[in-house]
Order: C-alpha cells, then structure tokens, then sequence
C-alpha cells in the first residue's frame, strides 16, 4: 500500500535559528527513519523511497538547511546542518520513537554524525553514496571552475552553496573518521558500482573506518547509480530494516560484504 505524505514548517536550533520545511510520511510505529539530502537538496527524488516505506517505520525528510526560503547562504557547519534533526529526537517538539538516520551523498557524513553526536535517541545510520573522501574528477573541475575569478559573477547562487559545501566538508571529514573507530552501533554502507559521481570507494574508506562491533553490510549494488533512493527504494529500506534488527538483536547479523548478485524483481518495482 503507498503510503501519503505532507510538508511541515518548523525551525531548526542552528546556531543562526532558521525556518525549514520536512516532508513526512507517517506511521504510528515505534521507529523514525531521518532521512538527510544530499547537496544541492531535491525533495523529489525521494518520492518512490518516501511512498515505499515499510509500515512501523515513519520516514522524515528535512530540507537542507541554506537551500530553504530566505536561506541565504550555504551552511557548512555539520553541526548546524544536523540541528534540523533535534526537533524530532526523543523529547523534541514532534515526539518519541526511536530513531535511525540515513544520508545520501554529502548526507552520508550527516547521517553518520548524527549517529556520534546523539547515542542515546539515534540507535545506527544508513550511509548511501557517501561523499567521504572526493568525488570524481570532473566534479571536482567544475568545482574549480566555479570559483574562477572569470566567471564569478555569473555562476548561479545554488551552485556556489554546493562548491561551499563541498569543500567546507573537507575539515571535518577526518575527525569523524576518528570517532568513528570507537563507536559501536550499527552501520550499514550502500554505494551503486555505477555511481558516476561519487566513486565507490568513498563507501569503502567508510567501512573500512568502522569499528567491527558498528561494521554491518558493504552493499554494492551491481549497476547502481548516485541516485540509489530513486533507483532501488526498497533496497534502501532492507538497509534500514538490518539497522533496527542489529540494534534489537546485535549478534544476529554477522559482518559481510554484499553486491554479488543483481537486484530482485522486488527490489527493482515501484
């Protein structure tokens, strides 16, 4: 059964308060899937994922912060990019449910700090095409090129809040990294072997960096693209369901690297 959807208007605790938009599909169930965009934010792309989640779950998509109305200015800090979640953790204005978070692209770091910065209401993350080292090279051109004195003036806003947020990243990448070598909730990784934007090995160094007591499955999706949530929604959401069985059984599900074999037809309907 797809499910519905509706917008709310809320405002983020950032260190500069700011008015966002979440886009909710709710559920009466006990979990809360906290789903964060990848850079520049399409709401959109998350249609299929959103109506195809699984009942038990509700499933939050908060717009990212400086893409919103009157957001004037890219928001770099990881910190302030996840005061959009706080509202909906434990004790927050919109109620209590257990939390997992998923990130896609730029979002795959959020997802995962999230997981650090809050162990005791967010119980593991779902990273999916995660930007944790650097994209491919001709994203990286168009990155320089974006900053070329020459044409400045003439590069559209939206696309220097990306440039700003790609390379804003890069500093706090490392000390993530660092922390996450003593964490030990779940963590499944997810990256399309097709993925021509952010290159496979972004979700390798991830996993690689994971303690054995987070490391879950290294999903890598034979002919998967950047855009795995518009693709393979529902293997998305078999990532999500393996995050809450660990959290409820930890020794259920033993580390392993998946990708062997193609999508099911399940997985590749609508």
């Amino acid at each position: 059964m797809t499910r519905t959807t509706h917008d709310i208007t809320y405002t983020a605790p950032s260190s500069s308060p700011l008015e966002t938009e979440a886009t909710i599909a709710p559920d009466p169930g006990d979990w809360r899937l906290v789903v964060f965009h990848g850079t520049p934010a399409n709401r959109y792309l998350y249609t299929r994922f959103l109506r195809t989640a699984p009942r038990g779950i509700e499933v939050v998509l908060p717009a990212r912060l400086g893409f919103g109305k009157g957001h004037d200015a890219a928001i770099t800090s990881f910190d302030d990019q996840l005061s959009v979640l706080k509202p909906f953790l434990p004790g927050g204005e919109f109620g209590d449910k257990k939390i997992i978070t998923l990130g896609v692209s730029y979002g795959g770091e959020l997802a995962v700090k999230a997981a650090l910065d809050f162990p005791d209401a967010v119980v593991g993350a779902v990273a999916v095409s995660a930007l944790i080292d650097e994209p491919h090279d001709y994203a990286l051109q168009l990155e320089k090129l974006g900053g070329d004195v020459r044409i400045e003036d003439y590069v559209p806003n939206r696309w220097k809040k990306v440039r700003d947020e790609v390379a804003g990243r890069r500093t706090q990448i490392g000390p993530l990294l660092d922390r996450l070598k003593s964490y030990g909730g779940p963590i499944e990784v997810v990256h399309g072997d097709f993925d021509g934007i952010v290159p496979k090995a972004n979700s390798e160094k991830l996993y690689g960096a994971l303690s054995e007591a987070s490391r879950g499955t290294l999903d890598i999706v034979p002919g998967g693209t950047h855009y795995l949530e518009l693709q393979y929604p529902r293997r998305m959401h078999q990532a999500v369901q393996r995050v809450i069985e660990r959290a409820n059984s930890p020794l259920l599900r033993a580390p392993q690297v998946a990708g062997k074999n193609a999508p099911t037809k399940e997985e590749i309907s609508p």
